[in-house]
């Protein structure tokens, strides 16, 4: 059975960047969560309460047939876990008022009958990135749907994932703090990170 690790932060930590620096460090798969061709993101990030249930479940089921596939073939790393799923982005979904009571009702049925058929991660991989440093990174990066969205969305995300973290207890947690490690400036930071994991692991 593949070893498993995830990683989890705000959208703009820098997760899809050290996931790959880590793949390449360990010899392992790397598994980008889908974005671009997710049909429902251009319109969700314009009308979020008309397309929100569709965006979630459309991230749920491919992330899901992701993990299964990865249990019982190679070592993969995983940019997004399935976690963040319902407790960052569905949640805050709901809580705003742009996931009615029905939807997310149905949303976290679906989820929790999945995840009793998936392995927990051997580690999940946190980058911890306040407001700020995720903002500049948006901006970096130049997606226009993004740097569309209100700062109060992010400010909420960072809220929750605040707490979801704090009682997260499925696997090790390894910490990255976002604010003075930067790959993309910093590349040497990788090699770094590489070896603390490889002795988590």
């Amino acid at each position: 059975m593949g070893r498993i690790i995830v990683l989890a932060g705000n959208v703009g930590a820098g997760k899809s960047t050290i996931a790959s620096a880590i793949a390449e460090g360990l010899g392992f798969n790397i598994h980008y969560e889908s974005v671009s061709d997710n049909p429902f993101l251009e319109d969700f990030y314009y009308d979020q309460k008309r397309w929100s249930y569709h965006l979630q479940t459309y991230f749920l089921y491919h992330r899901y047939c992701s993990l299964k596939s990865a249990e019982v073939n190679e070592n993969t790393v995983f940019d997004r876990s399935i976690y963040e799923d319902k407790e960052i982005f569905a949640r805050n979904l709901f809580e705003t008022g742009k996931m009615s009571d029905r939807e997310f009702k149905a949303y976290v049925t679906m989820f929790d009958s999945m995840i009793k058929y998936l392995k927990k991660p051997d580690l999940l991989v946190y980058i911890d990135a306040d407001v700020d440093t995720i903002l500049a990174r948006i901006r970096r990066r130049g997606r226009q749907m993004e740097t569309a969205v209100p700062i109060a969305y992010w400010e909420q995300l960072d809220r929750l994932y605040s707490s979801w973290i704090r009682d997260y207890d499925l696997s090790p947690i390894y910490k990255i703090d976002a604010r003075s490690v930067d790959i993309v400036i910093n590349p040497e930071k990788a090699q770094q990170i590489t070896k603390e994991i490889m002795r988590i692991l």
